[in-house]
């Protein structure tokens, strides 16, 4: 029940998550030409992975280490290290940045991304140590109102520059660093606060890099994995087809990880609590009822992802990429559940057990699958040899990081509920082939809305995780 709560807290955050999400697709595609999409798609690409490179190492032990200190009654030690590594942190991120601009001093097409970067880098880092600390403590109010104002600033900041003036590609940057510059003051103040009279030591600093460079690193690769397609594609095609590729992975791949987030942001910090108060058996029992909740909501969402995938193309993709996204949004929302899987899931094993070193040294293996896959089949079959590669390798880097993960902390699968539930996602398929071809967001509606009433009636009548107990 604890976990349901956490669920419907933390709803409104994934709700605005998804709308700015998917309103970007929608606006962005429409406002931006195939060849600006495609440019915006690889820089966030690059920016992303610069982030995770310098800076995700503290955010990540900022997060695994917030519960101990608490318990420990040591909450300005604990600030203090984050700001403290945070500071040595930034210094690889500006390097980084710097190093960007040499790559594209001859490219102004992408330089001018740039400076937009060199500031987002710096205030996203810490306005992330905040919300980290937030979520870890279970502080759902304070996390929700700083994420969803970052968020639609972000969003609705970005959309209008893109249509009102003439930035192009880089209105998304320029929405994002107005609104971590509004945000970056507020959330800093609040960490220097309560760094107040804390103390960092060196035995903690350590164990803040030994836990937090691989955990950053198994991150990189698992990003170099879901994006490192996109550099292929521009590479054997061009920046439009990445623009196409782009489009339709973000309604795809964002439906299904958004979801899979929101499980995971109130069900991770309470199988963490658990690990810390009991232990690996404690963590065991909590993670059968976190794995159980992403199967609920993201298998379906992928099944109906590839059911409407025509209407939700039509919708939600402008005209310019729209096509070659079609045909992709059914295995990329598939893709998309077994990264769901690895991120938010199996990933827990290492994470808790602070293993998180091999975790990284395994995800070379789907990674060196990623990138050989795409040089023999993108030549062959285009865009979709980049899908194939993707899906394949997400489904051998669950497989492996699961048997592996068992040796610390066994994270399965419950067989009943996961039977049921693909039940429950085949009822589906009938209704919705019965909708007539309205066209765009009217047989979106109509086909979603029947799906998901079906999904919904055979959930509760099969009874899957106990659900009439907590509808009742």
């Amino acid at each position: 029940m604890k976990l349901a709560r956490h669920l419907l807290s933390y709803a409104p955050v994934k709700l605005v998550g998804a709308l700015c999400a998917f309103g970007g697709i929608y606006v962005f595609t429409r406002l931006l030409s195939a060849d600006q999409y495609g440019r915006y798609a690889l820089m966030f690409s690059v920016m992303a992975l610069m982030h995770t490179l310098s800076l995700t190492w503290v955010e990540a032990a900022a997060y695994r280490f917030t519960a101990k200190a608490q318990k420990d009654n040591m909450l300005p030690d604990h600030f203090r290290t984050a700001l403290v590594l945070l500071l040595r942190a930034l210094a690889v991120g500006l390097f980084l940045v710097l190093v960007l601009l040499v790559v594209t001093w001859d490219m102004p097409d992408y330089r001018v991304f740039v400076p937009y970067i060199a500031l987002l880098i710096p205030c996203n880092a810490l306005i992330k140590i905040a919300l980290e600390a937030h979520k870890a403590s279970q502080q759902v109010r304070h996390y929700a109102l700083v994420a969803m104002t970052k968020m639609l600033l972000g969003f609705v900041v970005g959309a209008l520059l893109a249509w009102k003036t003439g930035l192009g590609a880089v209105a998304p940057f320029a929405g994002l660093v107005f609104a971590a510059a509004c945000l970056v003051w507020v959330e800093g103040r609040w960490l220097f606060k309560q760094a107040l009279g804390g103390y960092s030591d060196g035995t903690t600093r350590r164990a803040w890099l030994s836990y937090g460079i691989p955990t950053a690193l198994a991150l990189m690769l698992d990003m170099l994995l879901s994006s490192g397609d996109r550099f292929f594609i521009a590479y054997f095609i061009d920046e439009a087809a990445v623009g196409s590729y782009a489009a339709g992975y973000g309604v795809a791949d964002k439906t299904v990880l958004v979801l899979c987030a929101w499980v995971a942001l109130a069900s991770s910090p309470l199988m963490m609590a658990a690990y810390e108060k009991g232990g690996r058996r404690a963590a065991q029992e909590q993670s059968k009822n976190f794995v159980t909740m992403l199967l609920l909501v993201g298998l379906p969402a992928a099944t109906g992802l590839a059911l409407v995938a025509d209407p939700l193309a039509e919708a939600m993709i402008g005209e310019n990429v729209r096509e070659q996204a079609r045909r992709i949004i059914p295995w990329i929302a598939f893709a998309g559940l077994f990264n769901g899987l690895l991120i938010h899931y199996f990933s827990e094993s290492f994470n808790l057990a602070h293993k998180t070193r091999i975790r990284a040294l395994l995800m070379l293996v789907p990674l060196v699958m990623n990138i050989v896959l795409n040089i023999i089949l993108i030549p062959i079959y285009g865009v979709m040899g980049a899908v194939i590669s993707t899906l394949v390798c997400y489904i051998a880097a669950v497989i492996l990081l699961g048997l592996v993960g068992r040796k610390y902390i066994s994270l399965g699968i419950p067989v009943k509920n996961t039977v049921r539930i693909m039940i429950a996602c085949a009822a589906m398929w009938p209704v919705i082939a019965l909708v007539p071809a309205y066209g765009s967001w009217t047989e979106l509606l109509i086909k979603t809305a029947a799906g998901g009433v079906v999904y919904a009636a055979m959930i509760y009548m099969l009874n899957v995780a106990n659900i009439r107990q907590l509808v009742r």
